[in-house]
């Protein structure tokens, strides 16, 4: 197999570290090669190549999936994280990326532009896989999901034919890659999308309360982060510390406007809460910098970057399981004490909890990100991503050290299991496909909804013997 980029086999020395993932959960994959491809040429040859071999095939950027479906077991890893150029149109409308592009990259250049997509808040993730998955982030309140700024689409499918995709052009496959999940039906190799301003101020807030009013914290959360305006995105976090701290909760906010109108919001959410914060912590700066600083503060460039994955870099690289919720109505308090117990459970776990805890290793973390106004604007048929009733969307996360013992890391998988059945009479069903999980059952009706018969005829269209296939992907009709 001939190819323009690099083909990394098992005897490579890079070989050990490009076969990792963001998640270190999945540190024993090993595929049959990495191929670094160069453009769509490199995709075709490969796609051909795996076809007349029987070899699986699965497309990578970030590697960031959270199943660990950005890994090809015995198969071909197609990555395309050189594919990362950034092209601006002349009237600074819209923006080219290659599939390469992650988040924070992609808002560096376009940052002199004064401009942005709607992405999220990890800067290494992938801008395909975010699309793929619906793209929660600051910006969704006001500008919709990273899904609902795509305007159009090229990819490699399994045939080997490029195609492009849009409103005017192929539009079913347009309408399955706005939230269908990522490698259903071929192999991005650019995005096209339409840029929003960000030429106003970004103010971050991170608002600490005790423990003990963490009950009156989610209940009060909930009503504050959809009465406030627009501009005020937020996210509740709740989550295991040190023995000796117990646990946190906290809110973080970023807010796009003039920072004056950022303190009379807190006063309410505290007022709402019935007591002051134990602590608040606010700065603003420009947009380019909201990922840097909810994951990169006092890191240079080249070390915002995972351990183990690049040779910088300092983000830490550990195991991770997690399960989620698209909540479309607020929690009632039963709901709410279910929350904060298995919080506390945790808390006393010494397993769970270990003495020499870390919190980058061994925390485990409920997390409540707002979703609704443009978000919920758009009809749930309009793209495939159907949860446009959503409130806000619940992550429950369990994060273990890599090369802990197979009993460290099943007793946090059922933490985080255990916890989201515990909470079943409260939940509405629905799933985050970003936060794609390998445990969940029922999972086509939980990620798709209504939207699934649709999908399945789409991957029947472009896909119609399964060449792209995974634990969790789309079967054809």
């Amino acid at each position: 197999m001939a190819i323009e980029g690099r083909v990394i086999l098992p005897a490579s020395p890079q070989y050990a570290r490009e076969r990792k993932l963001w998640n270190a959960r999945f540190e024993h994959l090993r595929p049959l090669a990495v191929v670094k491809v160069a453009g769509a040429e490199d995709v075709r040859r490969v796609l051909g190549f795996a076809r007349e071999h029987g070899v699986r095939v699965v497309a990578r950027n970030g590697g960031h999936s959270f199943g660990g479906y950005s890994m090809a077991e015995g198969g071909l890893v197609v990555d395309v994280s050189e594919l990362d150029r950034v092209e601006v149109s002349d009237d600074l409308a819209y923006a080219r990326l290659g599939a390469g592009a992650t988040v924070l990259p992609t808002y560096q250049a376009l940052w002199p532009h004064r401009r942005a997509i709607p992405g999220g808040t990890c800067p290494t993730v992938g801008i395909t896989g975010l699309t793929a998955g619906g793209g929660l982030g600051v910006l969704g309140r006001v500008h919709g999901l990273t899904c609902d700024s795509l305007v159009g689409a090229e990819l490699v499918t399994a045939d080997g034919e490029l195609l492009r995709a849009s409103e005017d052009e192929n539009g079913d496959l347009f309408w399955a890659l706005r939230g269908g999940g990522g490698g259903n039906f071929g192999i991005i190799v650019a995005q096209t999308f339409r840029l929003v301003p960000v030429d106003m101020p970004f103010t971050h807030s991170t608002i600490q309360f005790a423990w003990e009013a963490a009950a009156r914290v989610i209940a009060a959360w909930q009503e504050w982060a959809h009465g406030v305006p627009r501009e005020l995105w937020s996210v509740l976090f709740i989550e295991t510390q040190a023995p000796e701290m117990g646990p946190s909760i906290l809110v973080e906010a970023v807010f796009a406007g003039d920072p004056a109108h950022v303190d009379p919001l807190i006063d309410e959410l505290a007022a709402a809460v019935g007591e002051a914060p134990r602590a608040v912590k606010t700065s603003s700066s420009g947009f380019v910098s909201v990922p840097s600083d909810f994951y990169c503060k006092g890191l240079l460039p080249e070390e915002c970057h995972t351990a183990d994955l690049f040779p910088h870099g300092k983000l830490p690289h550990t195991a991770y399981y997690a399960t989620s919720d698209v909540a479309r109505s607020a929690w009632p308090s039963a709901g709410i004490d279910a929350l904060v117990a298995a919080i506390e459970e945790r808390q006393r776990d010494p397993l769970l909890t270990p003495r020499d805890f870390d919190p980058h290793s061994d925390s485990g973390k409920l997390l409540l990100e707002i979703a609704d106004e443009a978000v919920s604007a758009v009809a749930p048929d309009a793209t495939a991503f159907p949860h446009r009733d959503s409130l806000f969307v619940s992550q429950y996360g369990s994060r273990w050290r890599k090369g802990s013992s197979p009993d460290t890391a099943a007793a946090n998988i059922a933490w985080a299991k255990e916890l989201h059945a515990a909470v079943e009479p409260y939940r509405s069903g629905g799933a985050y496909l970003g936060y794609i999980d390998s445990e969940l059952e029922n999972w086509e009706q939980a990620y798709y909804r209504a939207n699934l018969p649709r999908l399945r005829r789409i991957k029947a269209k472009f896909d119609p013997d399964n060449f792209f296939r995974f634990d969790r992907s789309i079967r054809p009709e």
